[in-house]
């Protein structure tokens, strides 16, 4: 009996080795694919920009040049001079900013509006935000890149879809560190059952789908994620703030009582408590103003004059939050 469960452990040993070695050499969990992306080292953020990538098409990627750290825009030395005030903004496809030039992004209407307000101080804006990224990505996109270029403020351009369910990332322990075996079962077992919760909830429209991200433990890991970004900043001395994106797709009609997602600001508002995290939200001047949302918009994104109105109210409020970027 001895020699058998011996024979059938080594069996089982090495068959699970097997398929260890097979998924390690033919299988990876999707990512963007494409001229601008790549696959990541870092199993978190999963895929990444790629260095140098170039891409201009018309409507679709405007002008977009990546640098060789693999982030939109030019490149920046490590070392920051003492007079130079740098802002990393962190995000998504609203932070990248695919559809308008690289002025005309909010990272740039930032530093232009910082500029304005500080005649002969030097601003520099880093845009690292990766299209289709989520809060987790973005707490390892703080860790493993940004902090590393001594900013004096971070922004989380925080889109009200950053809870989308990471069906990828798993709670970190020894097994799913060290075996990809562990990690294809876990994230088999985890689409599966993220595929018929949302088919029990009838999920189909925008409105839907967010009620459910909010609903869910996608908005608790979301909201651990932001919350350990307002702790490593601390810790670095640097202050954060998360500037929410004002929704502008189809189903918003204005910004009062045909805005459906106001529901959504009012969680964040209530929810993120820290105290090296300032909330802004320009919903509010967005709502104080009112204008047409279809001069504001390329598709469902921002253009240029909608980060005019963002820019102008972030550097107000910035003031008011006493976030001295002038000394």
């Amino acid at each position: 009996m001895l020699r058998t469960i011996v024979k059938v452990a080594i069996v089982l040993v090495a068959s699970l080795l097997f398929f260890e070695l097979l998924l390690r050499l033919f299988w990876q969990m999707s990512g963007l694919k494409g001229e601008l992306y790549q696959k990541s080292a870092n199993a978190v953020l999963r895929y990444e920009l790629k260095p140098g990538a170039r891409l201009d098409i018309p409507g679709h990627y405007e002008g977009v040049a990546i640098n060789s750290d693999g982030f939109r825009g030019p490149e920046y030395p490590l070392k920051k001079e003492k007079s130079l005030y740098r802002v990393v903004m962190l995000g998504d496809s609203v932070t990248f900013s695919r559809l308008t030039k690289y002025e005309d992004s909010l990272a740039q209407k930032i530093r232009q509006g910082l500029a304005t307000s500080c005649p002969g101080k030097r601003f520099e804006v880093l845009n690292m935000g990766v299209e289709g990224y989520n809060s987790i990505q973005e707490l390892e996109l703080l860790k493993a890149k940004a902090l590393k270029y001594d900013p004096d403020l971070v922004i989380v351009y925080y889109c009200l879809n950053d809870p989308d369910t990471p069906e990828y990332y798993f709670k970190k322990n020894f097994i799913n560190r060290h075996s990809l075996l562990a990690r294809y079962i876990l994230y088999r077992m985890k689409k599966r059952r993220i595929k018929a919760e949302r088919l029990s909830k009838g999920i189909k429209s925008d409105e839907d789908n967010y009620r459910y991200f909010y609903s869910t433990q996608c908005w608790q890991d979301a909201r651990s994620a932001v919350l350990e970004m307002g702790d490593l900043t601390n810790k670095a001395g640097i202050k954060m703030v998360l500037l929410l994106v004002t929704e502008l797709s189809l189903p918003v009609k204005d910004f009062r009582e045909g805005y459906p997602f106001r529901y959504i600001h009012q969680i964040l508002a209530r929810e993120i408590k820290h105290k090296n995290i300032v909330i802004i939200d320009p919903l509010e001047e967005f709502s104080r103003v009112n204008p047409d949302i279809n001069t504001l918009r390329t598709w469902t994104y921002p253009n240029s004059k909608a980060n005019d109105l963002i820019a102008a109210y972030a550097i107000k409020k910035l003031k008011e939050n006493n976030i001295n970027f002038c000394n």
